[in-house]
């Protein structure tokens, strides 16, 4: 009886040290500065160092991640994968956000950036993604390919099969932040590619050669912003300037980039008032120029 009282006794200290230590572990991650926690491991030190150069560097890892529960699962794979001996210069790629992380990081970069916030979500580009890959009318003309989700859900989990049928589709954006901004980065203005699960900085990204119908070369704004734009809302495989998603400007806008027109997180040309090409037109007030071009057409 004796030994047996003993050995339980081991067994509830162990247990006790187990329970102390785990609950110190956990307020020392949920409470200690990064600097003392996260960025120790040399398995994430790419995206530390990357992040102590970004704009970001004074956030907290807990402001976007979320706290210590949230990231136990991601800290667990890691710690197997260390064991197993992983490639540390590839986990990048192995540890990619999660379709429904990436849909909370997104949530979490409202509560700063709130005027940025309120544009996208009423643009397109936060429209859910249930409504393109869903579209009955749109997939019955043409039949949907995993190429869609290029642009219309990078980080949609699944392929087009799967997420064409998906119940919960509507709670997804179809261009979460992330699509466009790389968080651990001195330049944030990238383009996140489903296919290299990686994103690449806007100022690097290729532009598609456009024409017109009769063959004569569109001249194009070169600078970042336009390349990240253009990069989705592209031409057809001819570079026909206004086929499928293509918006280039022609005529007097010719040239001119996206964002002289377009504020960055919304649909409206609120950014082009002032500084519109034609200045007879622009000083005068829009009902008078329509009467004029409606006098003229008829």
């Amino acid at each position: 009886m004796k030994r047996l009282g003993m050995v339980w006794t081991i067994v509830l200290a162990l247990v006790a040290v187990g329970v102390f230590a785990g609950v110190g572990a956990f307020c020392r991650f949920e409470f200690a500065s990064p600097q003392k926690t996260c960025t120790l491991c040399h398995e994430i030190r790419g995206s530390r160092d990357r992040w102590a150069k970004s704009p970001h560097k004074d956030v907290n890892c807990k402001s976007c991640h979320g706290g210590t529960l949230e990231a136990l699962g991601d800290n667990v794979k890691r710690g197997v994968k260390h064991v197993m001996g992983a490639d540390y210069a590839k986990l990048d790629s192995v540890f990619c956000l999660s379709e429904k992380q990436v849909e909370e990081i997104c949530g979490r970069c409202a509560k700063c950036h709130q005027a940025e916030a309120a544009q996208w979500a009423a643009s397109g580009h936060g429209k859910p993604a249930s409504a393109f890959l869903q579209d009955e009318k749109h997939n019955a003309a043409w039949k949907p390919a995993d190429n869609c989700m290029r642009c219309h859900g990078m980080f949609l989990e699944g392929d087009i099969e799967e997420n064409v049928v998906r119940k919960d589709l509507a709670s997804r954006r179809v261009i979460p932040c992330l699509a466009c901004h790389r968080i651990h980065a001195e330049d944030t203005l990238q383009l996140y590619s489903r296919n290299e699960r990686t994103s690449i900085s806007a100022a690097n990204l290729c532009m598609q050669k456009i024409a017109t119908e009769d063959g004569k070369p569109v001249r194009r704004s070169p600078d970042a912003q336009n390349r990240l734009c253009v990069s989705c809302h592209a031409a057809n495989a001819e570079g026909i300037a206004g086929s499928s998603d293509d918006r280039t400007p022609l005529g007097a806008q010719e040239g001119m980039s996206c964002t002289d027109c377009h504020k960055g997180h919304g649909r409206k040309a609120d950014a082009s008032r002032g500084r519109c090409p034609h200045p007879h037109v622009r000083d005068r007030r829009p009902g008078r120029v329509r009467r004029k071009a409606s006098r003229g057409a008829a």
